[in-house]
């Protein structure tokens, strides 16, 4: 688990010099750099991905290093037992949203198609050959790529079919006839001069680098062009282009990891920019990877964290998937990973990481992916995966503003996410003045500045509502003020027209996770119009595990406002009390129980969303049931604080259970367990005892029974005190978060320095551990204190 430093302040995550200080080419500029295929290449195929002597090689590592892949890739190769839609065939124009069961999307199409070309030419079966000759010259007949209704011939599905014939073309073209190939290369070239024509460089034209709609037709338009070079005259000022755009969206990507477009988006959409620097690498013998090298190391902190602790399931920050529709689904379809794309990422970077989970993913987790056959392409025996146990716990996307927390990788892990940041992240504040070709496109993010999600007990106990055509920030767990959500609440697209420097404001402040205590403030405030006159948001998120969360909200505007604090269920919410509710999914609950205020209209109600219509007509979707809604509003105020404590619990534990109350002097809570201990929350400092309790921390919890302690926090704290008596003390402000297990204890404590700690024991222990080695200690039996002195940060335990 690693111990995240505290982080204040407003820093953006580029570091003084980086990107600022570097000059950015103008695009004309990047579109005259020359393009041209490696020598021994000029006039053979095939020559995108892999030459003719290349292929020997892959072949006998089909059936030795890499058998197992290959085996899983080649296993169903659906040419062989599907038909393709003939030219004409209604479901050739039906989008993902209006398909009827049997039809193929041109998505799939390309996929078949790629897929029977791959597997022919390591097999050299001829009944592949009769397939994909077959697929091949349906498609090639195909007209329009894409969609009638929608920027045919130029958008998605024309670049997923610019991609599979290109590389049908490259793989099969010895064994084509004369006229075959001719038919092929003239419709690939027609298809690549349309995309080219539609994206061509134009004074002040914009591109979205940064969106799939972009990187996706440049990575069909670059393979395609690669593959015709030599025998088509345009085709180098085709490959130039996509270099050009190209050379931006690495530039426009996200810093962190983090993909802003939901983790759905990034499964369809990643691989892309892995096949454009393949195909580019082996047929210019230019490597691009380099380059990437600090934008795509960190992708798999971002997948990994996505994923729920069951393996079937994501957190569905941004447009994915449908919610709780789709979540209390009786079938589910496993979840696609888009795994290969990670064992390329470790087999060009060395990186035992990105091995761990390409492999945690198709091995453990049994996920899919959209060409697995690329996995084969990808994998490096060499690189020997690091154990997924190795992954940090808790993770926290710095430019993004979105901190994840685990607590094991197991499937009985407590997970939970938290999200306040601008819609791209803070990198794009400066450097969007100084890309005028670059245009946003943030329509898959969603207006959700201060939502969170949490998984526990197996179960998703509450959370986001996925994909939707409109975007509206009541679909969140977070605030509406007089009924109104963040940015431009109501459309599909939000955040467009609204100035990026205020969104920029939109971040977390502060956040710390060790083992036992995760917090985050979030400053979200600047997420809402200013005409709303929002002074103040804060949202603070506190976890102490493995027991539960306190959510505390500070509100402050210019005139008074009814402020709605907003929770999402998956199946059903049972109301307690007005101020206690329970949100269930199956055989487990959140508890939630509002501290403050102590009035409040509450309201139970379906969470209703648009979903996403057709492209072009993405804000006509359907009305869809996606879980439950609490309902907590407020009276009008210039001031308010909402305090809730939610409680993770199986429905069998709920026969006795905690009573909480606020203790409004501390900024805190007091919480009775059924057990007669009691515990602490103190959200700031307190310089008189509340509840017998005294801190100088910024927060703190203890919970004890008669004069014995089982837990302590002090967060950026020198000293803690329980009726008159010293609990705990450091030489210098530090973080500290112990557990009491009976056996001894264990936790971790963090300073800026190395520093000397106290902390009150019943008895002398017998041995003290820090990262796992005994060091010397103190005890003093008269004060029953132990003393011990530390370094920076380290995770110690003391046994009795």
């Amino acid at each position: 688990m690693i111990i995240a430093l505290l982080i204040v302040g407003s820093q953006s995550a580029i570091a003084p010099g980086s990107q600022r200080d570097r000059p950015s080419p103008p695009f004309e500029e990047l579109l005259r750099r020359p393009v041209g295929l490696r020598p021994e290449l000029r006039g053979r195929h095939p020559r995108l991905f892999f030459t003719a002597d290349e292929l020997e090689l892959w072949r006998e590592r089909a059936h030795t290093t890499h058998r197992e892949l290959w085996q899983e890739a080649s296993q169903h190769v659906r040419a062989l037992e599907l038909e393709p839609p003939p030219p004409g065939s209604p479901t050739l124009d039906r989008s993902g949203v209006e398909q009827q069961p049997g039809d193929l999307s041109q998505y799939e199409i390309a996929y078949i198609l790629a897929e029977v070309s791959f597997a022919y030419a390591i097999e050299r079966d001829p009944r592949y050959l009769d397939a994909a000759k077959r697929w091949l010259m349906t498609v090639i007949r195909y007209d329009p790529w894409g969609y009638t209704f929608r920027t045919p011939n130029v958008d998605l599905p024309p670049a997923h079919l610019l991609y599979a014939v290109a590389l049908a073309y490259d793989l099969l073209y010895n064994d084509l006839t004369g006229p075959e190939r001719e038919a092929v290369r003239a419709k690939l070239a027609r298809q690549a001069r349309l995309m080219y024509d539609y994206f061509r460089y134009r004074p002040r034209k914009r591109y979205s680098y940064s969106q799939n709609h972009t990187f996706i037709p440049m990575a069909g338009l670059a393979i395609a062009a690669l593959a015709l070079m030599g025998e088509e005259p345009e085709a180098e000022g085709w490959a130039r282009l996509a270099r050009a755009v190209y050379d931006r969206v690495r530039t426009t990507f996200g810093v962190d990891g983090y993909y802003y477009e939901g983790f759905h988006y990034f499964v369809f959409s990643l691989h892309w920019i892995i096949r454009y620097l393949d195909a580019w690498e082996h047929a210019t013998g230019e490597d691009l990877y380099p380059q990437w090298r600090a934008k795509l190391l960190p992708l798999k902190y971002y997948v990994a964290h996505s994923i729920l602790p069951d393996g079937r399931g994501i957190f569905d920050f941004g447009d994915a998937g449908r919610g709780a529709a789709e979540r209390n689904a009786t079938q589910r379809e496993r979840l696609n990973s888009g795994y290969e794309v990670f064992y390329r990422i470790a087999a060009k970077y060395k990186d035992a990481e990105s091995q761990a989970v390409a492999e945690w993913l198709r091995r453990d987790l049994r996920t899919r992916t959209w060409e697995p056959y690329w996995a084969f392409y990808s994998y490096d025996p060499s690189v020997r995966p690091a154990v997924i146990e190795s992954l940090p716990l808790a993770y926290y996307f710095r430019d993004s503003g979105v901190v994840f927390w685990r607590s094991s990788w197991r499937a009985d892990a407590v997970a939970f996410a938290f999200k306040c940041g601008p819609p791209e992240g803070h990198h794009v504040a400066e450097l969007l003045p100084r890309l005028p070709d670059w245009r946003l496109n943030t329509g898959h993010a969603h207006p959700d500045a201060g939502s969170f999600i949490i998984y526990a007990h197996g179960r998703y106990l509450t959370g986001d509502t996925g994909y939707t055509g409109v975007k509206l920030t009541s679909d969140h767990n977070t605030v509406l003020v007089d009924g109104r959500g963040q940015a431009n609440d109501g459309r599909h697209e939000v955040f467009k027209d609204v100035p990026y420097d205020r969104l920029d404001q939109i971040r977390i402040v502060e956040v710390w996770a060790t083992p036992e205590y995760f917090y985050a403030r979030g400053s979200v405030a600047a997420a809402y119009s200013p005409e709303l006159g929002l002074a103040r948001f804060d949202r603070h998120l506190l976890y102490v595990a493995p027991d539960y969360f306190i959510v505390w909200d500070e509100l402050e505007a210019h005139d008074p406002h009814v402020f709605t604090w907003l929770l999402n269920a998956e199946q059903r919410i049972v109301e307690e009390s007005p101020a206690v509710h329970l949100l269930i999914n199956k055989d487990a609950a959140l508890l939630v129980q509002r501290l403050l205020p102590a009035k409040a209209e509450v309201q139970i109600a379906p969470q209703m969303v648009t979903t996403q219509g057709r492209p072009g007509s993405v804000e006509r979707g359907a009305q869809e049931q996606r879980g439950v809604q609490l309902i907590v509003r407020s009276e009008a105020a210039r001031s308010l604080e909402f305090l809730h404590l939610l409680w993770p619990v199986k429905l069998d534990a709920l026969r006795t259970r905690p009573k909480a109350s606020s203790l409004d002097g501390a900024r805190g809570a007091l919480i009775v367990w059924p057990d007669g201990s009691r515990e602490v929350i103190a959200l700031q400092p307190t310089r008189e005892s509340v509840e017998g309790v005294v801190t100088d921390g910024a927060r703190a919890v203890v919970s004890f029974r008669q004069d014995l302690w089982r837990r302590l926090i002090v967060h950026a704290g020198t000293r803690l005190a329980l009726d008159d008596k010293l609990l705990l003390s450091t030489s210098r402000p530090a973080t500290v978060s112990l557990i009491a297990d009976g056996q001894g204890g264990h936790g971790v404590a963090s300073a800026a320095a190395p520093f000397e700690l106290t902390l009150r024991l019943a008895q002398r222990p017998r041995e003290v551990r820090v990262g796992g080695v005994a060091v010397p200690f103190e005890y003093d039996s008269k004060a029953r204190t132990l003393h011990l002195r530390l370094e920076r940060a380290g995770r110690f335990e003391w046994i009795e």
